[in-house]
């Protein structure tokens, strides 16, 4: 079954093809006197075209040690088997309206085999 490409973008990353969208989540109300975090979480998308590759990046805010990266597909060379991944923070990784570039910079990371 084929990926749908409507409203994402395309990138390639050494000659194979990713497509990519950025979505946010609105916070939900908490439970028993917490407090509501104004700020919706947004997470980057990544699908290879032929779904062994996908990755959910949400995208750190200003204090944030890590980024958190969600792993869905069989395909992540870094840490074989892994679900949840902490990602270093790079320059710009809190924009939000991602480039090109840092998902390829993203993609580059995931698929290398370790630091």
């Amino acid at each position: 079954m084929a990926v749908n490409t409507k409203g994402k973008r395309k990138v390639n990353v050494k000659g194979r093809p990713f497509i990519w969208s950025v979505e946010g989540k609105e916070t939900q109300a908490p439970e028993a006197g917490g407090f509501v975090d104004p700020t919706p979480a947004r997470y980057i998308h990544i699908i290879a075209t032929n779904k062994k590759f996908m990755v959910h990046y949400k995208i750190p805010n200003e204090g944030d040690a890590y980024a958190e990266l969600r792993v869905e597909g069989e395909q992540f060379p870094r840490q074989p088997g892994a679900k949840v991944v902490q990602v270093p923070r790079w320059k710009n990784d809190t924009k939000p309206y991602p480039t090109n570039d840092f998902v390829r910079q993203l993609i580059g990371w995931c698929m290398s085999s370790g630091d």
